[in-house]
């Protein structure tokens, strides 16, 4: 189990322990991507050791994966939240980030050099250069362009992410390893590790990438003459290898004009030459899955080659029912710091290109509160980019003699295209992965409008479904003062409605909304009593219940448990849970349930991940007071961090620490147990099979030499 370590804003030993282990951290996530994201990201409670030192623009040391290149890695401090229930989120960026805050001069051009050259002339024309080491292994020549100030607007973008940069024209994987960055032809490499998908690992984006693969390709190609001829060929369309794996057939149309075909013949090698090199017939790789859920999709003998992959390494996805095997990339990691574990895996195809870290590095425009003219910024924005677009193809498609779409592409080609704006019947959108590619900005016609980011000055709907809606005010013809005049909540049911209102301190339920409103004529009624001593009363038509919490009560006594909840006068509700020979039970029944799967976790491998401890409690350490101090004596028990899967953060206001689901234990205990059961009686039944067989053997012996004698 690794700890993070903070470090102060400069002058540290990196080896050393700096400020201190950020041992109470929650969830800690190193997330990475193939030539994008490198960003940490953890849980901190408020009465945390160590949380009036989290300061923005100090350094966490901390592993990102299992790589040595990944271990040790320095993230900066970002953003820290607001308390939330006690705990903070804190977001870090990786060491490397500091090319965002780095600009570049005006240099020379150069021209037909290689990778290295070219990183050496940015450590040369950026500033400050700070401690950074740039190397390549890459030695196709190439050029960059330092004579335009406009054309890169921080070092970051000389990287990667914009047209012109250096993994633009000379391609590659980035490794980044604090101030060491590697432009390298294959940053991973290949695992001999065969995922079996459609046996344990199933994905609903691969199954629609494997319903849109094409099995045949129909080419074409319009001669540059007056007539506009166009060629294709005699037998129409050309099948791939895997054509006889699918149901049906599957062909794709594709332009070949551009390499101006003189004949069918020429044609033809085209068409050959495309199949082969975009592996028509084969789905496009496209996987997020669990690192358990990879795990259970590998055969037990390369479990030690799993535990040893990273990112940009390269596995092998079998498609059973296709009889199809390709290779698959990891693109994307997300490393439990606290476990040394993956969390998640994704495998796929990404695009080679850092625009996503460019595009994170944004101004955010969450934060109203501390940006409040987002809408001008929003504007001006938009106004540059569309006022200063750069070189576009637009083309008709896929010709004008059938014209289906309006593209506006990047190149002139939709094979080779990555920009491309389309507009066809279907509505309009816009891809930065393809002609083919996912349009994450669209109107199409069936109404929808699809976008990841939305600026607006009014916004008008009649309903608003998401996660968190930030602002910094709530208007409204029923809220006054930031609070919600008659608040009030219906609840519909057999025998009529209960509205639940709350004024003046007091909260109850009520059979009528002007009722609910004036806070009148409750028929059930929770609110405080000053007259009794300093009680909360819980009023449920003519009994009244009182919980006492004056200064010469502290709820004393057991908590007794007989058919009903009773608490005497100076109850301790911290004291021991006694059942007097009952039984805590809880409802089970299957009419109850729905959705109702095999679980999709392994018991063995989550109790495996329990870290069983003996320890004592600390005394005053969150409460001063000694009627509630946690158990003096030696523990026996768990540490929740080791098992995210049993553990979760209390929602009450004050207790921000980490509790354990003790059902969840004890069914996960039975999971266990059942799993360990299979195995014990499959290698009982291998027993068995080997002695009589051994039986059998002993007996041919003894009769061989009985005949002999």
């Amino acid at each position: 189990m690794s700890i993070m370590i903070l470090h102060d804003k400069m002058n540290n030993n990196w080896n050393s322990q700096g400020l201190g282990p950020l041992s109470e951290a929650m969830n800690p996530q190193v997330t990475r991507e193939r030539n994008g994201a490198y960003e940490l990201n953890f849980s901190y409670p408020v009465k945390g050791v160590l949380f009036k030192e989290l300061l923005m623009g100090r350094w966490i040391v901390a592993d990102a994966g299992p790589s040595q290149t990944a271990k040790a890695q320095r993230f900066e401090i970002a953003e820290i939240t607001k308390p939330k229930n006690g705990v903070v989120t804190v977001y870090c960026e990786h060491y490397r980030y500091q090319f965002l805050r780095s600009i570049v001069k005006i240099g020379p051009k150069i021209e037909n050099v290689s990778a290295q050259t070219a990183l050496n002339q940015l450590l040369v024309q950026m500033e400050p250069k700070s401690d950074f080491g740039f190397t390549s292994d890459i030695v196709t020549k190439s050029s960059i362009d330092f004579t335009d100030p406009a054309k890169f607007n921080n070092a970051q973008e000389v990287l990667g992410g914009v047209q012109g940069s250096i993994l633009d024209n000379f391609g590659g994987e980035y490794l980044f390893d604090n101030n060491q960055v590697k432009l390298l032809s294959n940053a991973g490499v290949e695992r001999n590790v065969i995922i079996a998908y459609g046996k344990n690992l199933t994905d609903i984006s691969q199954e629609e990438s494997i319903e849109s693969t094409y099995t045949s390709v129909y080419g074409w190609a319009k001669l540059d003459e007056e007539d506009g001829q166009i060629i294709t060929l005699p037998e129409t369309f050309l099948d791939s290898d895997y054509v006889n794996n699918y149901t049906q057939r599957r062909i794709q149309m594709v332009d070949f004009s551009q390499d101006k075909p003189a004949n069918a013949t020429d044609l033809r090698n085209l068409v050959t030459k495309y199949i082969k090199n975009n592996k028509v017939g084969i789905p496009k790789v496209n996987i997020k899955t669990s690192y358990v859920d990879l795990a259970s999709s590998v055969m037990d003998a390369q479990l030690t080659n799993l535990e040893e992959i990273d990112l940009c390494d390269w596995v092998t996805v079998l498609f059973n029912e296709l009889e199809i095997n390709t290779s698959a990339q990891i693109i994307k990691t997300v490393w439990n710091v606290a476990l040394d574990k993956f969390d998640s895996l994704e495998l796929g195809e990404a695009a080679t290109n850092m625009s996503k870290v460019i595009e994170d590095s944004q101004p955010d425009l969450n934060n109203i509160t501390d940006k409040i003219d987002w809408l001008d910024d929003a504007q001006k924005e938009a106004s540059d980019i569309l006022n200063n677009p750069g070189k576009g193809n637009v083309v008709i498609y896929p010709s004008l003699a059938d014209p289906q779409e309006i593209l506006i592409m990047d190149t002139k080609d939709v094979n080779t295209a990555k920009n491309v704006w389309k507009w066809n019947a279907g509505g309009l959108g816009f891809s930065s992965t393809g002609y083919k590619g996912t349009y994450g900005l669209a109107m199409t016609n069936n109404g929808a409008i699809v976008a990841d980011r939305m600026t607006t000055g009014t916004l008008r709907a009649l309903n608003i479904i998401g996660v968190s809606i930030s602002g910094s005010d709530i208007t409204g013809t029923n809220i006054i003062g930031g609070l919600i005049k008659g608040a009030q909540f219906v609840q519909n049911d057999n025998s009529g409605s209960a509205i639940l209102g709350m004024k003046y301190g007091k909260l109850g339920f009520f059979n009528s909304e002007s009722a609910a409103i004036e806070g009148n004529n409750a028929f059930a009624s929770v609110y405080g009593d000053s007259s009794g001593g300093g009680c909360l009363l819980i009023h449920a038509g003519a009994t009244i219940f009182r919980i006492y919490g004056n200064a010469l009560s502290n709820f004393g006594g057991p908590l007794e448990i007989f058919g009903k909840i009773t608490g005497d006068k100076g109850a301790d509700l911290y004291g021991t849970l006694d059942m007097h020979g009952y039984s805590i039970i809880n409802q089970s029944d299957i009419r109850l349930k729905e959705n109702i799967t095999k679980p999709t976790i392994s018991g063995i491998t989550e109790t495996k991940r329990i870290q069983m401890a003996e320890f004592d409690f600390k005394q005053y350490y969150d409460n001063q007071k000694p009627e509630q101090q946690r158990p003096s004596g030696r523990q026996f028990g768990l540490i929740a961090q080791s098992s995210p899967f049993l553990s979760e953060i209390a929602n009450e206001k004050e207790n921000h620490y980490l509790s354990v689901d003790l059902n969840k234990q004890v069914n996960l205990n039975t999971l266990t147990n059942q799993e360990l059961i299979e195995k014990v009686e499959h290698l009982e039944s291998r027993l068995i099979i080997k002695q009589k067989g051994n039986r059998k053997a002993y007996s041919r012996k003894g009769k061989r030499c009985r005949t002999k004698h």
